[in-house]
Parts: C-alpha cells; structure tokens; sequence
C-alpha cells in the first residue's frame, strides 16, 4: 500500500505526555479549592508514590532509548516508518504511555492527591478515544497483516 507523506501519520491531535500533564496539574488545583487527601498518616505513602513514579520514568526512558535506536519519533503525529517488536514494546503495544499513567499515579500517592488518581479515569478515556484508537488504526492501514500478528501477541497496555 503506497502512502501519501501527508497522510502518513495517525490522527491525533492529542499530546500525550501534556494531557498527563494537565490532568496533574487540574488534580493539583483541585485540591485547593476542595482537597481530597488520603493516606496521611502512613510512612509508606511517600516511598511508595516515589517508587511507582521512578517505574513509570524507566519505563518511559526504555521505550524513548528503542524508539530512537530504530529512529523513529514518539510523537504520535509522525511517521511511523516500522514496527518496533523489541525493547518495551515486546510485552507493551503503549509502553509509554502505561509509563505516564504510572507517573501520574506515583505523583498522585507520593502527595497524597486523590483528584490526581481519580482523574486518571478521564485522562485515559481521552487517551483511549483521541490518542490510541487512531494509532491503531494508523498502523493497522500501514502495516496491515503485520501489525495484526504484533497485536495478536503484544497486549495494549501490560
């Protein structure tokens, strides 16, 4: 199938990694105006967001180092000229993003800000719609037969 370099790119208009952001920092002036704490007394709040916030960023740096070893950019409004079946991407179809999902959750539990776990519901749907189903369908168009086997065998998330 011959692509049109115009079209060559999924169709999203969503950033990922600021829309984990603005859900942060929405969850961060919610808790001004109306806060929702949890886990107050416990030690092992902190070491433990810290913790899961440190798994997320290794597993976003894992996916960014494969990525840029096969040259291609993570911004999903680019070309993607190949399948990455290695690195991350072997036990992950979106390790990044599950990467951020686990940043926005480690920042959530390390400051004890339950509106920044309960806007994870919102931030993945917006992710889902506006961001995952139209790489799917991306690929899917430029890879074909391809890109069915890797999603027959790599799971979306974990």
């Amino acid at each position: 199938m011959e692509n049109d370099p115009v079209e060559d790119h999924a169709d999203v208009r969503i950033l990922p990694p600021l829309l984990f952001l603005g859900s942060i920092a929405l969850g961060v002036l919610l808790q001004l105006a109306l806060p929702l704490r949890f886990a107050e007394s416990s030690g092992l709040r902190v070491p433990l967001g810290l913790a899961v916030l440190a798994l997320g960023l290794a597993e976003g740096a894992w996916a960014l180092v494969t990525m840029s070893r096969t040259h291609q950019d993570p911004d999903p409004r680019k070309p993607s000229p190949e399948l990455i079946p290695g690195g991350p991407f072997r036990y992950s179809r979106n390790p990044m993003y599950a990467g951020m999902t686990l940043i926005q959750t480690g920042v959530g539990i390390s400051l004890g800000n339950l509106w920044i776990l309960l806007l994870l519901v919102p931030t993945l749907f917006i992710l889902q719609r506006g961001v995952i189903e139209k790489e799917e369908a991306y690929l899917e168009r430029k890879f074909g037969d391809s890109y069915a086997r890797y999603c027959a065998s790599v799971r979306r998330w974990l």
